[in-house]
């Protein structure tokens, strides 16, 4: 059972994703689930989300931009 989801909503923020992700995932409290939402972005984040799709813990949102 998951105790904790932490997510991330993004747009066009791909330039910090990489150290904001790593960050999360090396947290000591690992009891948790790591939702990525990118909202549409025309930069390079959803190259930089999908380096992480591989882990477990993380699960990917990416949709057209539609705001929160």
């Amino acid at each position: 059972m998951i105790r904790v989801s932490v997510y991330v909503l993004n747009f066009n923020y791909a330039q910090f994703l990489d150290q904001c992700v790593t960050s999360i995932l090396s947290q000591t409290f690992q009891d948790f689930e790591l939702i990525i939402i990118d909202d549409g972005s025309t930069d390079d984040s959803a190259l930089v989300i999908r380096k992480f799709a591989e882990n477990p813990k993380v699960r990917i949102r990416i949709q057209d931009n539609v705001g929160l």
